[in-house]
């Protein structure tokens, strides 16, 4: 007997001495509604809410504990607890569409002092206009730079091109950037999150991120096991635009498998205009339809994941193919006989582009005791050209044998690899370590010279440590070094300098001009710092600020480009002598939330000792027939601006929302009367939008909203050398959506109209805007999405 009761003594003992633990929860949305399924990472332990959205956690000892808690179409929870006792969460997700503050109750969770939006699938499907850049316009500080119909390119904060970084599954998008011409090779109905990283938050992604990031997360785990997916058709009237995607997930265990598919056809858009003026010409737009705009998109992406406690990785091939027509009056010298109807609103005629985009990304974490491994590798083929039928200016050149009517043929092959080092140290400490590595390959051909061959490299080692000094105060530090090689390949035009002998140049002179690419073999450091503190002063009140250096190094068109882009309309000529861009960047944040009333005020300023762009030279070209030259340059330049959101429900069933940016900018040089504004600016703008909930519930329909909302652009006489002034404008839009049930068969409709009043105007950053040639006319998109296996 006494045997029995030391046996017992010393088991509870041993026990109060190592104490387990258990947690456990409940995971609902803001209307209460459970989220069956939900996903809990504590550690390197995994665990699956039920489907009334509960979990239980055991067996814990006393320790801090990183918990991570996600579920699709709702914002993560990342942050510290402490176990040492027994504990329960009520938590709730919130699905807003913008970036909100996951809620746990009794506790305040501030992730970031850097500035960040954050958009889900279901915005973006809400949203989709035909390309990634135009459907994000309607965040803060977002605007798009399109082309034509079919594409489009992200600005952020009034910057563009080579100094936004878009980076899916932490792999840096490689595309010819430099191009105003042609947009993002990403398939924007396979996106299943899209963040905004402004600022010094894009201290990670290192050159090219100046203005900001637009990261694509497209390796999400699905919830359920078993198979689930989506069917989205989609139709507009402005091009007769017919497409549809194909979403296919399997889930078995560990194990999850995901194919997507897409495709899009459409034709030549209307314009509500019947003549533009082009270099003094007047060209006739024909049944008001912009000849030769047609164009056709598919996209192919699977991927195969495993994902368990300790390990998660993914394995991600996909292929984009995209094919669009250029007006024929933007190419060459203007021609009405060009500009005449073929008949045939779909066809694909010279000139066009084609781009193929293939990519493989695999993304790998490792789950360690409060703290992960991540390693990412990318391989991406980016294959672009620009066909237009043979055309020279030198009575000697020959057409070439094989596609003789490439003009230009851009190969590029960029491989990537990533490692991060996530610590968390205690409630108040955690720090990331990284490595990152790439190298580029980029070959030509075609029978006309923009752009040499060549080779580049980088190196770079990046550090932050985030600082919780109170449950309402963080601050976060960062460090990053860069290591950056470019091998550019001499380039000798023969027609060129058989040209300019038969014109009376000496062998002397026509050797110097036909050089148009010298070699060159340049290397490049760059140390940069940010710092940042966000704060909140109540359960209402936030503010953060930023600050840090930037830096981004000169790329290749900006080095060496020597030749007529007709894609751009003018003779672009680099300066191997261009330093990298280094400047200073401050921004602040200061939001309100209260119950159903949001808003924020985001002043920046960002200040560049040598900004790099194109400028007019007041030279004529050599070449022939090419006009002007224009020359990359580099100047001392400010950049400022503000962005303002507000949103408020009223009777939860009227939201109002205005979305307001302001943006200033000028080069500084010596000579004050040649201070100009900044190429590619946007044009302040205002953007409002009233929803309307119809009902609460229905027995086939569900959350009905009935919209309109309008945008206003300021007039843009701030411009730069070589642009034009653009007027301002105001377009108005309706929309309608609604979740639709009905026996076992579940569908989200999408209906919109867009510039509802068919108005002529002009946006500023268009690639078209040269031309006179206004923005898309009215158009109506019905967008049907099919879930199923849910």
């Amino acid at each position: 007997m006494k045997a029995f009761w030391l046996a017992m003594f010393i088991l509870v003992f041993s026990t109060s001495i190592h104490a387990q633990y258990q947690l456990t929860g409940h995971i609902h949305n803001a209307e209460q509604e459970a989220l069956p399924n939900a996903h809990i990472h504590l550690n390197d332990i995994s665990e699956i809410a039920s489907e009334y959205g509960n979990f239980k956690i055991k067996n814990l000892s006393e320790n801090n504990y990183y918990l991570t808690i996600t579920y699709v179409g709702y914002q993560p929870l990342d942050t510290i607890i402490k176990i040492d006792k027994n504990i329960h969460l009520d938590i709730i997700l919130q699905s807003d569409n913008l970036l909100e503050e996951v809620i746990i109750e009794g506790s305040k969770i501030t992730k970031s002092t850097f500035s960040i939006e954050r958009v889900n699938q279901a915005y973006l499907q809400k949203e989709y206009t035909g390309s990634l850049a135009k459907s994000l316009e309607k965040l803060p500080g977002v605007n798009a730079m399109e082309i034509g119909a079919g594409s489009a390119k992200p600005i952020i904060r009034g910057f563009g091109l080579n100094r936004i970084v878009v980076a899916e599954n932490e792999v840096k998008q490689e595309g010819q950037q430099w191009g105003a011409d042609h947009g993002l090779e990403i398939d924007p109905m396979a996106v299943e999150e899209a963040l905004i990283i402004k600022g010094v938050g894009a201290i990670a992604y290192g050159s090219d991120a100046i203005g900001g990031v637009l990261k694509v997360n497209n390796e999400n785990t699905p919830d359920k096991e078993g198979l689930s997916g989506m069917l989205n058709l989609v139709g507009k009237t402005v091009n007769n635009t017919t497409g549809g995607a194909f979403q296919l997930n399997y889930k078995n265990n560990n194990w999850f498998y995901k194919v997507k598919a897409s495709g899009t056809s459409y034709g030549d858009y209307h314009v509500p205009t019947k003549m533009i003026n082009y270099l003094n010409y007047q060209i006739p737009i024909y049944d008001e339809s912009l000849k030769n705009t047609a164009g056709k998109s598919t996209s192919l992406y699977g991927q195969i994941g495993y994902d368990s406690k300790k390990f998660k990785s993914t394995l991600s091939i996909s292929n984009v193919y995209q094919k669009a027509g250029f007006f024929p009056g933007s190419h060459g010298i203007p021609s009405i006989e060009r500009v005449l109807p073929d008949g045939d609103k779909r066809n694909i005629d010279l000139p066009f582009q084609r781009v193929n985009h293939l990519k493989f990304i695999n993304n790998s974490t490792y789950y360690l005791e409060n703290a992960s491994v991540d390693l990412s590798l990318g391989y991406q083929e980016n294959h672009r050209q620009e066909w237009s039928a043979f055309h020279t200016h030198y009575p000697n050149q020959q057409a070439p044998i094989k596609d003789p009517n490439v003009e230009l043929d851009f190969l590029l092959k960029s491989y990537n690899l990533a490692l991060v080092y996530n610590k968390t140290f205690n409630e108040q400490h955690k720090s990331k370590l990284g490595i990152q590595t790439q190298l580029k390959d980029n070959q030509i051909s075609g029978y006309n010279f923009l752009l040499p061959e060549y080779k580049s490299s980088n190196l770079a080692f990046f550090a932050t440590h985030e600082y919780r000094k109170s449950k309402a105060t963080l601050i976060s530090l960062g460090l990053r070094y860069d290591y950056n090689h470019i091998d550019i390949e001499k380039y000798y035009d023969n027609n060129l300098y058989q040209y300019l002998i038969q014109n009376g140049s000496t062998s002397q002179e026509a050797n110097h001009y036909a050089l148009r690419s010298s070699p060159l073999n340049k290397k490049y450091h760059s140390f940069n710092l940010m710092a940042g503190v966000k704060h909140e002063f109540s359960n209402f009140w936030e503010i953060s600020a930023n600050a840090g250096t930037n830096f981004r190094i000169p790329t290749a068109i900006e080095l060496a480009a020597n030749g007529i882009h007709h894609g751009s309309f003018r003779h672009e000529q680099g300066d191997n002598t261009l330093n990298p861009e280094k400047g200073w960047v401050t921004d602040l944040n200061l939001s309100y939330k209260h119950a159903d009333f949001k808003a924020s005020i985001s002043p920046y300023a960002y200040y560049f000792s040598n900004y790099i762009f194109l400028k007019p030279t007041g030279e004529f070209s050599i070449l022939p027939h090419a006009g002007q030259l224009f020359k990359y340059t580099e100047s001392e330049a400010l950049l400022s601006g503000v962005e303002i959101s507000i949103s408020k429900t009223f009777f939860n069933k009227l939201n109002v929302l205005a979305v307001a940016e302001y943006i200033y900018n000028q080069q500084l040089t010596e000579e004050k009367n040649k201070n100009f504004p900044l190429p590619f600016t946007p044009a302040n703008n205002l953007y409002t939008e009233v929803s309307y909930k119809a009902w609460k519930s229905h027995k086939y329909l569900k959350n009905t909203r009935f919209s309109i909302n309008a945008r206003f652009n300021a007039k843009q006489n701030r411009i730069a050398q070589g642009e034009k002034i653009t007027p301002s404008y105001g377009i108005f839009g309706a929309g309608f959506s609604t979740d639709i049930s009905w026996r076992k068969f579940m569908a989200t409709i999408h209906l919109k109209a867009t510039n509802l009043f068919d108005d002529k105007y002009y946006n500023h950053t268009s690639f078209y805007r040269r031309l006179e040639i206004p923005e898309m006319g009215r158009n109506i998109q019905l967008s049907i999405l099919i879930p199923f296996g849910k």
